[in-house]
């Protein structure tokens, strides 16, 4: 081989070479940044999840909106089902009055059962 040959050859291998490291630099970046949204969201999830009587800070659907961006388009219909059925868990049709003004959860299992739900898509990458 000619040194023209051996030339072009460590020029297109070192081009493809760093082509590569720049694509896992770039995904190894989206992983930190999903990582430390979802870290907050996760430990209120399982502090929810030991006490289902006890409600989420209103700002965290703020932040399942963000996360929701951060997600693969084949994950966010399933994430958007799992925030719908917490929802659904905390919502009038599992509240029972208990005479005093304030309620009381008919079935528990239904919270902790959407929480397993979201925090399963909540996996750290």
């Amino acid at each position: 081989m000619s040194y023209t040959e051996n030339f072009a050859f460590t020029i297109v291998g070192a081009l493809i070479g760093y082509l590569v490291a720049n694509r896992f630099a770039i995904d190894r970046d989206r992983r930190k940044e999903f990582n430390g949204l979802i870290e907050p969201v996760r430990l209120m999830l399982l502090n929810a999840r030991n006490y289902p009587t006890s409600n989420l800070n209103e700002s965290i659907y703020i932040t399942f909106a963000l996360v929701r961006e951060k997600l693969p388009f084949w994950k966010r219909k399933g994430f958007d089902r799992a925030i719908e059925d917490y929802k659904k868990s905390k919502s009038d049709e599992n509240r029972e009055p208990n005479g005093m003004g304030g309620f009381s959860y008919k079935d528990t299992a239904k919270i902790i059962y959407a929480i397993d739900d979201l925090l399963e898509i909540l996996k750290p990458r």
